[in-house]
């Protein structure tokens, strides 16, 4: 099977797509999830794949499955409450940028973190624009990722998905902590697409319960290994 999305795809013409994955920080993970709560954005769907992760949650509205497409207006975000299989992580990547290439939407913004080891000066993010972004891209007044210095995984195949179609999206990368969970930097991001972007997104209860969230994370985190341990012991 491929991997599928299930989304009702009517009225998405001209919307944003918003998404991030579990990286350097958990920054992509922890900016997006924060921003649907936030935004208050409604569930629209979900992505479907051959290996799902054998894990589900709860919350107020039932069951937190996986992979699911939340929206606010014209803002589709995509969240990964676990990563994808490493067998369909670039197929999974893929499957998103072509989705959004063909429902026409307006834009793509990933969030992702850089390793903090790498910062060479007082700039606390960057970004990597598509050349269709390229322009637009001197919203964020934040320099572009160095020469030398790479994006990969989910987030540079979705990159290079966009660029061959000439598609405009950024990256959203401020640097983070690679060892822990890291709050601050998704606030970062947050802030600086809040404001590229004109959201109403106020921050500070992400900033008041970093150490909470970094707990649980680390939390979520050794189960997660324990499971996987049992599972193919």
């Amino acid at each position: 099977m491929t991997i599928r999305i299930l989304v009702d795809s009517k009225n998405l013409r001209g919307s944003t797509l918003v998404t991030g994955f579990h990286g350097v920080g958990q920054t992509g993970y922890i900016a997006t999830s924060y921003m649907i709560h936030a935004l208050k954005a409604s569930r629209i769907g979900f992505v479907e794949v051959s290996n799902p992760p054998p894990w589900v949650g709860t919350a107020e509205g039932g069951l937190v499955t996986p992979f699911e497409v939340y929206r606010k207006s014209k803002t589709v975000l995509i969240k990964l409450e676990f990563s994808p299989h490493r067998s369909e992580e670039a197929e999974f990547a893929k499957t998103l940028s072509d989705w959004a290439v063909n429902q026409k939407f307006r834009d793509a913004i990933l969030i992702g973190g850089l390793d903090s080891a790498f910062k060479q000066n007082k700039d606390d993010f960057c970004v990597v624009p598509t050349g269709a972004y390229l322009e637009r891209a001197k919203i964020f007044k934040a320099p572009i990722l160095e020469p030398g210095l790479l994006v990969y995984g989910p987030l540079a195949v979705m990159l290079s998905q966009f660029e061959i179609h000439d598609f405009p999206a950024v990256a959203v990368l401020p640097y983070a902590e690679p060892a822990r969970a890291d709050p601050a930097a998704a606030a970062l991001a947050i802030r600086k697409i809040s404001k590229a972007y004109d959201y109403n997104v106020d921050v500070n209860d992400l900033v008041k319960d970093a150490k909470f969230i970094e707990r649980e994370f680390d939390q979520k985190s050794r189960m997660t290994r324990r499971s996987l341990q049992r599972m193919y012991a």
